[in-house]
């Protein structure tokens, strides 16, 4: 039984280490979409909107030519509410791009050893045999790593510091934190961490063959790449949307010829 607490805690270290690997890497891919987000956000936009527009302007001709006039109404609901998700879409890529910021060395490391401490702690897998408190492990656990991946180490002290606190401002069930592992359930629990260092190890192997990632040690071995590739890609872009405006001029100038009023929002 002593040794399969010391295989418990080895796995437990082990997974803890792979995890802490795995977000530091992921986070430093994450960081580099981010700034390249930030500086083509504005062509992308345009262009999924002038998508949109032909789209939608092609399902208002082609209810002209039938005379179908409950189908002109429809596209230009379907316009709407396409165009509002869209622009919500990118709003929250904006607001998920600020989060991600360069952290000092020393932050980093308090981030780090923050964050295995308490996905040790409060790993869902240590407290199988409470199905009935199992749902707030999970969010806990799932809190603790959105505020590693986003560098937020407040929300991790505040963990760390006043775990139920934590949990009562959020409503969710009060917990024991006290060590309620039972020797009965190490067996079960050294395979589950089994299984998941070879999940994480696999997961680990994929973000770092990965072309984000590589592209994230480029622009860490060439700080001004990101500018580079930017440039060209805005270009690129720049013709792309240049020929969507032509195509949905022409739909414009068809539906005209045909004597409709293309509504506003589809304008």
């Amino acid at each position: 039984m002593e040794q399969l607490r010391q295989q418990v805690a080895a796995a437990r270290l082990r997974l803890a280490e792979l995890e802490a690997g795995f977000t530091k890497e992921k986070s430093r891919a994450d960081l580099v979409q981010a700034a390249l987000f930030r500086l083509l956000r504005e062509h992308y936009q345009k262009r999924d909107r002038l998508r949109l527009t032909i789209d939608y302007r092609r399902k208002f001709l082609n209810s002209l030519t039938r005379g179908d006039s409950a189908a002109a109404q429809l596209a230009e609901q379907d316009f709407e509410q396409a165009k509002t998700q869209t622009e919500k879409d990118y709003e929250e890529l904006a607001a998920a791009a600020e989060k991600k910021k360069q952290l000092t060395a020393e932050q980093e490391a308090e981030l780090t050893r923050l964050w295995k401490k308490l996905v040790k702690l409060y790993h869902p897998d240590r407290f199988a045999h409470e199905p009935d408190k199992l749902e707030t492990y999970y969010k806990l656990t799932a809190a603790i790593n959105q505020a590693k991946d986003n560098g937020d180490i407040e929300v991790l002290r505040e963990i760390a510091e006043d775990p139920q606190g934590f949990l009562l401002r959020r409503g969710w069930t009060k917990l024991d934190f006290g060590d309620v592992e039972e020797l009965a359930q190490l067996k079960r629990l050294h395979e589950t961490l089994q299984k998941e260092i070879a999940a994480v190890t696999e997961s680990l192997k994929e973000l770092r063959e990965s072309p984000d990632f590589e592209l994230c040690q480029l622009a860490e071995q060439k700080p001004g790449i990101l500018d580079e590739l930017a440039t060209e890609r805005v270009k690129q872009l720049q013709v792309e949307n240049a020929e969507l405006e032509r195509q949905a001029d022409q739909l414009a100038k068809e539906i005209r010829k045909l004597g409709g009023k293309l509504p506003e929002k589809i304008g």
